[in-house]
């Protein structure tokens, strides 16, 4: 039970969509959603593969793997020290300001 939740976590932060707010614009406020949302589904994903630790850290390492893999291939969610990193150049441009500013 724990492996579907895990994977429906993954679909959600994937698909769910962000929107404007106050301090963040959509794209900001998309990324946590994401992440938050793949951090979630690989912790399900860890503890439905227990017991055994060698499935529970497979499980991990193909969560990890695969949302990253996504965020850089697929989306501009990958930002490290400032920078968004993607293999797509569209997606290397810094965020919009948010619409209140």
């Amino acid at each position: 039970m724990l492996l579907i939740a895990g994977a429906v976590a993954l679909v959600l932060a994937a698909v769910v969509p962000g929107r404007d707010t106050a301090h963040l614009p959509a794209r900001a406020v998309k990324r946590r959603i994401y992440w938050s949302g793949s951090a979630i589904g690989a912790a399900l994903l860890f503890a439905g593969g227990l017991p055994d630790l060698q499935s529970a850290v497979a499980f991990l390492a193909a969560a990890a793997i695969l949302m990253t893999g996504w965020a850089y291939f697929r989306t501009p969610y990958l930002k490290i020290g400032g920078r968004i990193r993607s293999a797509q150049p569209a997606h290397r441009i810094p965020d919009p300001p948010a619409p209140g500013r």
